[in-house]
């Protein structure tokens, strides 16, 4: 990784975006990486399948952090089923990575396993 990007990663991470629990949010769900012990709880507000908002609280690695910062970010203004075709992939890009070694990958997908929780949620 380049340093100019590693340094970017860890600002991030030591001042996350979308970070802290809105006062309007209607489905909120956890988030949990063994691996680290990443703990974060995600929060969107939708309405009509558009997501008009999406922060997080909580904490983790580099990683985690910075991947769920930045899907929430993504997030905003998207239709929620947009989600349903986002992967690892998605994430590496919104990250500006191109490698994750195994045991990182569930660090980069924490925010996205607990937005594809509420999709399905809101899919009832």
């Amino acid at each position: 990784m380049e340093d100019e990007k590693f340094y970017e990663l860890v600002e991030l991470y030591r001042n996350p975006e979308n970070y802290g629990k809105p006062k309007k949010y209607n489905y909120s769900e956890e988030g949990f990486s063994a691996s680290c012990g990443d703990r974060f709880k995600l929060y969107l507000e939708i309405e009509e399948g558009v997501i008009k908002d999406a922060s997080f609280e909580g904490s983790g690695c580099v990683i985690s952090t910075v991947s769920i910062s930045k899907l929430c970010g993504f997030l905003k203004g998207r239709k929620i089923k947009d989600v349903e075709d986002m992967n690892l992939e998605s994430i590496k890009k919104l990250i500006g990575i191109d490698e994750l070694s195994i045991s990182r990958i569930k660090c980069a997908t924490v925010g996205l396993d607990a937005v594809k929780k509420i999709y399905l949620e809101s899919n009832k």
